[in-house]
């Protein structure tokens, strides 16, 4: 869990971060396997045996793949992803909502 306090946002800042994190609830963070990769070869054979998985990740708009890559980094050390930071602040999330962001989604 990461140690930073509940930002304070308004109601419709939370509904902002409410809203984005719905929207990559299931993108999931790893990469799909290259094409003939080891990989892609043994998922595609057990894809042939019991059928595809069928919760795969959704495909994300291109505006939400760094939203992603800061949850999944964040995610994975427990600390604010800092260098995806200036690239959701332009994308119009203020500190607070990307510091909620962190807490509600990592």
């Amino acid at each position: 869990m990461l140690n930073i306090a509940t930002p304070r946002l308004s109601p419709a800042e939370w509904q902002d971060v409410q809203a984005t994190l719905s929207a990559v609830a299931d993108c999931g963070c790893g990469q799909p396997a290259a094409a003939g990769s080891m990989r892609s070869r043994i998922a595609h054979a057990v894809d042939a045996l019991i059928g595809p998985k069928k919760d795969a990740p959704v495909a994300l708009p291109t505006h939400l793949l760094p939203v992603r890559d800061f949850l999944c980094e964040t995610g994975r050390t427990r600390r604010i992803a800092e260098r995806h930071v200036p690239t959701l602040a332009a994308q119009g999330f203020s500190r607070g909502q990307i510091e909620a962001l962190a807490l509600l989604g990592a």
